[in-house]
Order: structure tokens, then C-alpha cells, then sequence
């Protein structure tokens, strides 16, 4: 008599391994998405944050462009201030407007588009200097905005205090 060892069929042997390999499949799988969604959010806010810094650098060309252009205004001080809140309503209509109507309605537009910005502020101040015996005019453009869009106790623009406004400044010799 020979002694035959027990066969056991495969399909028997091994059930239950291709479910275990189904759920660490799985978690391999879904680790990777959790992984790719992170990435998405960190390029959006990014994004967002590269568009922000783009508009605030136009915006400073802007009116640096605009003081240049009305330097007699500029010198009397009509385009020094602060800038927050509701923008202010132009004086000139549908009639050209004299220099000093042509300084509130370019603060009025560059106020209008520096509120677009989360918490978005403007300062500028004027400074006499004089270079080499000669003298000028310094303008000092400030834009301040919330780029994390969380709730500061100091909005003042430029920042008095450390907090989560964002500032740019722009120096222009007049």
C-alpha cells in the first residue's frame, strides 16, 4: 500500500488572498489621490497668490505712471494720502478735467482697483529731498493686502505692527 499525501486543490488553498490584495491595492491607490488632491490645492494657492502680486506691481506702475504725469499736482500734495474703504467719485463728468480733477479721478481708479484686492489699501507720502544740490521729490507708493485672508487687528497701510497684511512699496524720483 502506497501512502498518497493529501491534495489540496489551489482554489481552495489561497482563498482570501486576492481580496487582501484588492484592499492594499486600494490604499496604495488612494494615499496617491490624497497625495495629487494636496498638490492641486497648494498649485491653486499659489496661483492665486502669484495673480495677487501681479495685480499689486500693475497697480504701482500705475500710478507712478499717473504722478509722473501730473508732476504740478503732485508737488502740491494732492496725491498724498491713505487709501481704504469705498473709492471716492470723480469730479470731471463728460467735461475734460482740470489738473486737479485729473489727480482725485486717478486716485479714484487706482483706489477702485486696489479694493479688488482682499483688504487691499494704498499710502502714498511725499518726501523732499535734494541729490547733488538738486531738489526733488520722493513719492512713496505703499500697497497692503491680505494675502492670507485672515482676520488682522492692524490694517494700516504701511503695517505698524507684524501681522498677516502683505506690503509692497515703490519708490519714485520726481
Amino acid at each position: 500500500m502506497q501512502f498518497r499525501p493529501c491534495h489540496i486543490p489551489n482554489f481552495i488553498r489561497y482563498a482570501g488572498s486576492s481580496l487582501i490584495e484588492v484592499l492594499v491595492t486600494m490604499v496604495i491607490l488612494s494615499i496617491g489621490l490624497l497625495g495629487y488632491a494636496g498638490m492641486q490645492v497648494s498649485s491653486m494657492r499659489s496661483t492665486e497668490t502669484g495673480r495677487m502680486r501681479s495685480e499689486v506691481i500693475a497697480l504701482a506702475s500705475d500710478i507712478s505712471d499717473r504722478l509722473k504725469a501730473n508732476q504740478p499736482h503732485v508737488n502740491a500734495g494732492t496725491y498724498t494720502g491713505s487709501l481704504s474703504g469705498k473709492p471716492s467719485s470723480p469730479e470731471c463728468g463728460t467735461n475734460p478735467c482740470t489738473a486737479q480733477q485729473m489727480s482725485k479721478q486717478d486716485l479714484s481708479s487706482w483706489h477702485e482697483r486696489l479694493s479688488l484686492l482682499p483688504d487691499g489699501r494704498g499710502n502714498i507720502t511725499k518726501t523732499a529731498i535734494t541729490i547733488d544740490n538738486i531738489d526733488s521729490t520722493l513719492m512713496t507708493i505703499s500697497l497692503c493686502w491680505n494675502e492670507a485672508r485672515i482676520t488682522v487687528p492692524d490694517t494700516s497701510c504701511p503695517p505698524q505692527t507684524e501681522n498677516a497684511l502683505q506690503l509692497f512699496q515703490l519708490r519714485v524720483l520726481l
